[in-house]
């Protein structure tokens, strides 16, 4: 059994066979969309996930980076 461990930022830029997703259980302001999404495509063949609340996953999908660039449209009256 080969095991590595790592946060979603650093494994942008790579794929492997099978991912876990490990979320936390309480909600916290740098687990948005974006985020999700970039730890859900690492996966290329096999997704697994663990999410202690489904409330942390519903506000994490709901939530989207906020840029000061204005990059990606997003601004704080839109959240």
């Amino acid at each position: 059994m080969t095991t590595f461990t790592m946060t979603v930022h650093k494994s942008q830029d790579s794929e492997f066979g099978h991912t876990c997703l490990v979320l936390p259980d309480t909600v916290s302001p740098v687990l948005t969309k974006e985020l999700l999404y970039t730890g859900v495509t690492r996966a290329k063949k096999w997704l697994s996930s663990v999410v202690p609340r489904e409330k942390v996953l519903e506000l994490a999908v709901e939530r989207r980076v906020f840029r000061a660039s204005g990059l990606g449209g997003a601004h704080p009256g839109s959240l």
